[in-house]
């Protein structure tokens, strides 16, 4: 009787509204594979709604072999830099190579980054050795390059000169005097002049980040003042003395204290490298990262990888990468991530954007940006959208490029169109990260989100999703005017036959969130389009299943939901709700494991009628 009532008010909602338009799908990149040549393969990588485009690889038995041992690679030097910068000169110089590593353990002590510049047609066989960093800064640039493949290599950060992070129970915490003890698991890591960057709370029986229903942290190394001082005052305790930042902070809660949070990555991809493939290769430490692929690099793949605690040490390293694993900012888009296992990151595991410029003033051809991390070059296309982050034809070529400070930009243009005013934000059309599959993928036990997915055509599907600290999937425009401006808007993506374990562990939101964050309010538009949520499983969850802001065009179907009784039960766990312009949601054959009569947690609610009435009756 209660389904046929809410049909009926359905039915009557839905005369009296109008419907706002589907936008329609923009065109998806088919490519075609051009004749190869005889030293190189091609992998076919097929994504949303018929998306398909090529990686090239170098292929192996056409190659020229050359051992990296003849350059002066060796397990008892104290620093290899020198010897393998050396192998990556010759490789630069001879396409065609394959150069092999013997297995072994390798030490990196310099400072400086190794540079494979203008490499082409070449394989670097790792023979499952390590590479051992004991710096930060960026370790290997791969510029300018094409057709390069790296495989059964792994990398690792030398914990024992300097560890990356250390498990503490925090002791005599005193509000009163702003003070707190914070006694480390390992011993050996607790010294009076370690470094205090980051602390969250954790799991204190698998130690992993995030505690349950807690999200308790501080990003001490973002004001100078937090830490008054530290004073070591038993073998394994820290007396610290903070400005009232760790207040909050209980005795008995256990923390990640991370020594190590933006200094460092593996790899960075960038300069219009393209066609680069990183197979079984295993990132066991970084102070930072482990890929940042930007400068327009495409057509690149990590696949059968790991990034996670190395396995020989899961009982006494307690963190793999102290930031995000994988940042993909201002590229050309076409990339591959699949059959990965990733996990113990201090961020997220994977965001895809591109960046925005919010205008905050225009007069004549001179632009102000508040610019964090995006493309801006003479010569390059600027394209707008107007206050209300609607996309308009507005266009203009930069001249000219100056930093005010290390946010804010001076852009001239050749010249400006009426109506750019403050408030609009501006993108470059040179870059588009989109066209991207991510399948087959395990994300687990990280700090914050599983995917920040920012960008348009993406197709992720078939992942493992488990205990996520926060979103295991949030798709956003992301606008801190004084810290970061991602994601220029979402058009074709496809999120389907994934299972979502305990994500959002410590109920820092949703399970999914899609939506826009401009400086704490929405786009007043939506700038999400043709989104699929399709066929996934949803385990135990602490909060809504689902939060959406800003999409025309939502597909919700055939998604299986069990709350689970691992959480405390609440009125909003597996709940969906509906914000701020949100058109055109279809809602289909859903199951609800725990579904019974008015049972609230199955109601979405939603700002849109059409969209309520539309949803509910189909409960």
């Amino acid at each position: 009787m209660l389904l046929k009532i809410v049909s009926f008010i359905a039915s009557i909602i839905m005369l009296f509204t109008s419907a706002t338009p589907l936008h329609q799908k923009g065109d998806v990149l088919v490519e075609k594979t051009d004749s190869l040549s005889e030293r190189i393969t091609a992998d076919e990588i097929n994504g949303a709604s018929g998306t398909r485009f090529y990686i090239r690889r170098p292929k192996e038995e056409a190659l020229n072999e050359v051992n990296a041992s003849f350059f002066g690679l060796s397990q008892e030097s104290e620093d290899n830099f020198a010897a393998f910068q050396s192998a990556l000169n010759y490789c630069s110089e001879h396409p065609g190579t394959k150069l092999v590593i013997e297995k072994g353990i390798y030490y990196f002590r310099s400072s400086a980054s190794l540079d494979a510049n203008g490499c082409t047609d070449l394989l670097i066989e790792g023979s499952d050795a390590t590479f051992i960093f004991s710096s930060t800064g960026y370790k290997i640039f791969i510029r300018n390059s094409d057709c390069v493949e790296i495989r059964n290599l792994n990398f690792d950060w030398n914990w024992e000169e300097s560890p990356l992070a250390s498990i503490v129970t925090v002791k005599n915490s005193n509000p009163e005097a702003n003070t707190i003890d914070l006694v480390f698991r390992d011993a050996e890591y607790c010294k009076e002049n370690i470094s205090l960057e980051a602390i969250t709370q954790c799991d204190p029986e698998t130690f992993t980040f995030g505690a349950r229903c807690s999200t308790k942290e501080n990003y001490l190394y973002q004001d100078a003042t937090n830490i008054v001082s530290s004073q070591k005052i038993a073998d394994d305790t820290l007396r610290v003395v903070h400005n009232g930042c760790l207040d909050g902070f209980e005795d008995g809660e256990t923390y990640i204290l991370r020594h190590y949070v933006y200094d460092g990555t593996v790899f960075n991809l960038r300069d219009y490298s393209e066609n680069l493939t990183f197979d079984n290769v295993s990132i066991y430490g970084s102070a930072g990262m482990a890929y940042i692929c930007e400068g327009n690099v495409s057509h690149f793949q990590i696949i059968n990888s790991f990034i996670g605690v190395n396995p020989e040490y899961k009982e006494k390293r307690c963190v793999s990468l102290t930031a995000d694993a994988i940042h993909i900012v201002n590229t050309d888009g076409c990339f591959n991530i699949s059959g990965c296992d990733i996990s113990g990151m201090g961020d997220d595991a994977i965001n895809v954007h591109d960046g925005l410029g919010y205008v905050s003033s225009a007069n004549g051809n001179r632009l102000v940006l508040t610019a964090s991390a995006m493309r801006l070059k003479a010569g390059d296309t600027l394209a707008f959208k107007n206050e209300k982050f609607e996309n308009t034809d507005v266009k203009a070529k930069i001249v000219s490029v100056k930093d005010i400070d290390w946010i804010t930009k001076e852009v001239i243009v050749e010249s400006l169109p009426e109506g750019v005013t403050e408030g609009w934000t501006a993108y470059s059309m040179e870059c588009n990260s989109g066209n991207y599959v991510i399948r087959d993928n395990y994300f687990h036990e990280n700090r914050a989100r599983g995917l920040l997915l920012q960008s348009s055509n993406g197709l992720c599907e078939n992942n493992r999703f488990y205990k996520t600290m926060a979103q295991a999937i949030k798709v956003v425009m992301d606008i801190e005017p004084t810290l970061w401006q991602e994601g220029t808007g979402v058009d074709n993506l496809v999120i389907r036959n994934n299972s979502f374990e305990k994500c959002n562990y410590s109920d820092w939101g949703t399970v999914i969130e899609i939506g826009t964050n401009i400086a704490g309010g929405t786009a007043e538009t939506a700038v999400f389009t043709n989104v699929e949520i399709t066929g996934n499983t949803f385990t135990d969850m602490p909060s809504n299943l689902l939060r959406v802001n800003n999409v025309n065009g939502l597909v919700i179907s055939n998604n299986a939901v069990d709350t689970g009784d691992f959480f405390d039960s609440s009125s909003v766990q597996g709940r969906m709700e509906f914000g701020k312009h949100c058109y055109n949601v279809i809602y289909s054959d859903n199951y609800f494991a725990d579904g019974g009569f008015l049972r609230f947690k199955e109601v979405a609610v939603a700002k849109n009628v059409r969209v309520w009435s539309m949803i509910n009756s189909q409960l």
